[in-house]
This record gives structure tokens, sequence and C-alpha cells, in this order.
């Protein structure tokens, strides 16, 4: 579809650079400056528009239709109220190296600077904190030479959201400009290590008792879960999720994977101990929720920090040796390298059986974790996610934004290597999820895609309900309903009735209490609430059942902690 010069309006070049760059849905909310854009779309049936009520699910759409396809996504709102209320779904991107395009109309030039309808001063200032880059278009036929620019920007490693503003009146002006060859601004996504530093980092896994290896993000999204799997039994090491992870790289059903907290993180592990020598490959190693008072990092424990983005590479953490490189493509080379430095190396059978050791004493305190109101009401979380687990298809994806319920659904859900899972990872930016799982779910029409949403977090993206029935999605939607916002309420302290006058005014979610079903079934989406235990195994089947959407909202007990 790449222009060859011929006469042609901004808004039909703009789509020609987007289809050129594999964009088969733009996601929307074009406002009153649009019409020049809806009406370009209409024109043409290679690019699909998806309409939503917030920019929030706009832009969080684009998000989760990223991570799925692995490609640039192209998100389109309006001017400074579009713009404004898409930056905290930008910062959600931005955070978790999501490749998201949005494209901004602006005020007509003409009347730039008189204080017109929804004018801002600087939607580049507004937006550059939270993007790779943000830039405005002052000249029609420049538009595709940025557009394209923005799809190369954001795709690059390490990958992030791009913002362009554009003004409205210029998308309707025609241009003879060739459109720039999308082809010829790609570039290989690859970071290959120094072979000395992998040889150094080898040699230093080889003299280690107890290695451990911290996985990021970086190693799924760079396809290298089954590497490091294969690295992880070759070492004999335990594996962990950095804390505050958005893509999960290695099966919770491993026998060497070990969940620790996310918000009061720790790498001593049972049985193992802190470790002597840290992988941490493909993350961001530790990303704080809090000032803890002890380090997570030991000081005398030496560390190796392997990721594509140099600026995380001793950011906060002392590392022994830093290493620029992708988490897939390094794993590959590792297992290559390993072998030949660890030649008559020992201690691997004593340290998986202390793995198996580990794992024996965690389930028996898992057990008894679950065992404690299994029957009872408000329902058991864990129950919930062993039912999803049971009922759910093996190359499942988890799209997660209930955050207090994450360690509970980790610990209960086995996600093997078929299934998947993203999550928004630190951002905090509320109502991110409903709209990450319609993007994913669009992106995946093949496989079941399965949004686990809190109860709080599903208000902040309420809007998404409307774009889910008007489309049709087949996503199915489960609500942790605890009725308040646990992130807060867990934070209070003092005595037992300031705490409880504190969450009555700033986190409990009651008086009135949150319908998730009602809401649902006024959308004409499928919805079922359910309070009682045995309740929650038919109402996943008959959720599983819906040709459409499906929403099931489960009153779960608070999961109360003081960490």
């Amino acid at each position: 579809m790449a222009g060859n010069g011929k006469q042609r309006t901004v808004a039909q070049a703009y789509l020609e650079v987007a289809v050129d760059h594999g964009i088969d849905y733009v996601f929307g909310l074009p406002g009153t400056s649009g019409q020049e854009f809806i009406g370009t779309i209409a024109d043409q049936e290679k690019v699909r528009f998806v309409l939503a009520l917030h920019e929030t699910c706009v832009v969080s759409m684009a998000d989760g239709h990223a991570r799925v396809s692995g490609r640039p996504s192209l998100a389109q709102v309006s001017t400074l109220p579009g713009s404004v209320n898409a930056v905290g779904a930008l910062y959600d991107a931005y955070r978790d190296r999501s490749p998201v395009v949005v494209t901004s109309t602006h005020v007509d030039t003409r009347i730039v600077g008189r204080d017109s309808h929804t004018e801002g001063k600087d939607l580049v200032e507004l937006t550059k904190q939270f993007t790779k880059w943000s830039a405005e278009v002052n000249r029609s036929d420049r538009i595709p030479e940025f557009l394209n620019r923005a799809f190369k920007v954001a795709a690059t490693p390490p990958t992030g959201p791009v913002y362009l503003s554009l003004p409205s009146n210029l998308l309707g002006e025609n241009i003879d400009h060739p459109n720039p060859v999308a082809e010829r601004s790609r570039i290989t996504p690859r970071i290959a290590a120094d072979p000395e530093a992998l040889q150094q980092a080898a040699r230093m896994l080889a003299s280690a008792n107890r290695p451990l290896i911290v996985a990021g993000s970086g190693i799924a999204k760079s396809g290298g879960t089954e590497d490091l799997i294969k690295f992880a039994e070759m070492l004999g090491a335990p594996v962990v999720m950095e804390p505050r992870y958005s893509f999960l790289s290695f099966p919770t059903d491993h026998p060497q994977s070990f969940q620790i907290a996310e918000r009061n993180p720790s790498f001593n592990l049972p049985v193992w101990g802190d470790p002597d020598v840290i992988l941490a490959i493909g993350c961001r190693l530790i990303r704080e929720y809090r000032y803890l008072p002890e380090p997570v990092m030991k000081p005398d424990t030496r560390c190796i920090h392997i990721e594509e983005d140099p600026w995380e590479i001793g950011k906060v953490f002392p590392v022994d040796l830093g290493i620029i490189a992708d988490g897939g493509s390094a794993l590959r080379s590792l297992l290559e390298v390993y072998p030949k430095v660890a030649a008559g190396a020992n201690g691997r059978e004593e340290r998986l059986a202390a793995m198996r050791k580990a794992q024996e004493q965690l389930k028996a305190e898992l057990e008894a974790r679950v065992k404690q109101g299994w029957d009872g009401t408000p329902i058991n979380a864990a129950r919930l996610a062993r039912t999803m687990d049971r009922l759910l298809e093996r190359d499942t994806l988890i799209v997660n934004e209930s955050p207090t319920s994450k360690d509970i659904l980790m610990a209960n859900f086995n996600f093997s290597t078929g299934r998947s899972y993203f999550s928004n990872s630190s951002g905090g930016y509320l109502g991110w999820g409903l709209g990450a799982a319609i993007g994913a779910k669009l992106a995946a029409p093949k496989r079941r895609v399965v949004a686990c949403l809190g109860d709080g977090s599903s208000m902040f993206g309420l809007q998404g309900l409307w774009t889910l029935a008007k489309y049709r999605v087949p996503l199915i939607v489960i609500v942790f309903n605890n009725r308040a916002y646990m992130a807060v309420k867990n934070q209070f302290r003092g005595s037992e009735e300031r705490i409880r006058l504190a969450a009555e005014m700033g986190a409990e979610l009651v008086g009135p209490e949150l319908n998730f079903a009602r809401l649902a079934e006024t959308f004409g989406i499928f919805g079922q609430r359910v309070e009682q235990p045995e309740a929650i195994e038919p109402a996943i089947r008959r959720a599983l059942e819906q040709n459409g959407p499906a929403l099931i909202d489960v009153v779960i007990g608070q999961n109360t902690r003081k960490d």
C-alpha cells in the first residue's frame, strides 16, 4: 500500500505507512478533530478501527496487542483532552517497554496561539517523559516520514511508546511525496553479548556454590524461555522472576521455579539461603515498591547483569559483571559457552537435591495456607485460582491487573510452558487490564485469553466493557472482588480501630457494593456473580461456553498483610 508519489491526502498516506508496518487495527477515540482521519479509514478495508469510550482503554488495547503480536501497534486520540487522558496508559506502556505508537490530532495550525478550543501549550512536553520519543509535525508532507520513524523508534530495543502530535488541518491536505520504505527503516532487534564477557560470566557461575537466576520480562519478549529452562537445568540453579515483572519468563510448575514477594522482595530462599552469585538476565534487577532498610542483595553477593538497556546495569545495585545483550541471544550463547568452562565442576546434584527439599517445604506451607477457609465465604482466592487452573486450556494467556491477588494467582495457577502471562509491572496507573486483554485477544483470536482484574482496577477501566460488547470480543473477564483497595488498606498502621476507620474512609469499596455481573449485563455481556465456593466451577464452565464475552464477578476474601 506504499505511496509512490501519487496525489492523496495526508490521512491516506498515514494509513499507507501504517499498513506497510503491519498495522491491522487502529485503536482510537477520534474526537471532533478526527473527522478526516475516520473518513479515510471508512474508505478502505485493510485497517480496522476499534472505538473506545476513554483514552485509557485506547492506549491499553494497543499495549496488549503489541505485547502479543510482538510488533508496534497504533492508537489515535484527540488534541489536549485526549492526550491528557492517554498519559496514564502511556506511562504503563513506557514502564513495560511496550511499542505503542500514539498519534493525536492537534488544533488547526491557522488558530494555534489563540487559546482556541482544546488547545494545549505543548503536547510534546506533556508526553515526552512517558515516551521514547515525542514530536509534533507542522508540515503535511513530513507526516509520513515522522510516522515511519515512530514505528522504527518504538520497535528498536529497548522498545517503548512514541507520541506524535498532528495538526488536524494537515490531515486533509494533498501531498504527492512518496512514503518512506518501511523495510528500509527496520532494525534487527538482537543484541549479541561480548564473547569474552560471557566467558567470564560462565566461569563465575561455574565456581558458585549457590547461584540464583533472576529472570526478567526481556527473556519472554525475546523468545528465550525454552533456553532459560535448559540453562537453569544445566547450571542447577533456582529461578525467580524479577520483582514487579510484566512478562512471565519461566514456568511456575518447573521444579526450579520459586516465587518471591514483590512488595518486600528477598533472595533468601528456603533451604537454599542467600545466593553467592546472581545471574540477572533480561531484567531491571530490582524495582523497589518502597524504601527497604535492608538491601535485597547482600553486599558480598556477586552479580552478573545481562540487559539490553545499559541504563539498567548498575543503576542502583552494584554489579561485578555487566553485559549489554538481549536475554534470548545471551542465553543461547551461554548454553554453548558454559559446558566448556564448567567441565569438571561439581555441586549440581547437591543443588538439585536442596531445591527439591525447598519445594517440599514450600508446598507444605502453601497447602496449609490454602486449607484455611477453603470452604468458607468470602471465597478463598486460592480456590478460585486452582479452579481456573483445572478448567482453562493449556495454552491460556492470562492478562492480570489484580495487584494484591497476584501472589495467590501465581502460587496456585500452574503456568506451564504453553501458558503465558503478562501484567502492568509497576506503573501504578489503574484501568489498564481490560483494554490490554481486549487488545491481546484481537492479536490472538484463536487463543483463550482471560483477564484477571481487581475490583478497584476494574472501575478505572470500566468503559472497556462497551468496546468488549460492541465488537463481541470472546474474552473472559474474572473480577477478583475483595471490595476494597487492598494495596491501600494494607498500608494502614496502628491499632485495629485506627486501621478500621482509615479503611472505611479511604479503601473499602462498600456502601454501595460493586456488582460487576450486573454492570456487564447492562452492556449485553454474559455476567455471573459468584459468592459461594461451589459456584465457581459452574460459572467458569458457563463462561467458557459463550460465543462472545463473559464476566465472572467472584467475591473473595481480603488478602490482608503488613509488608
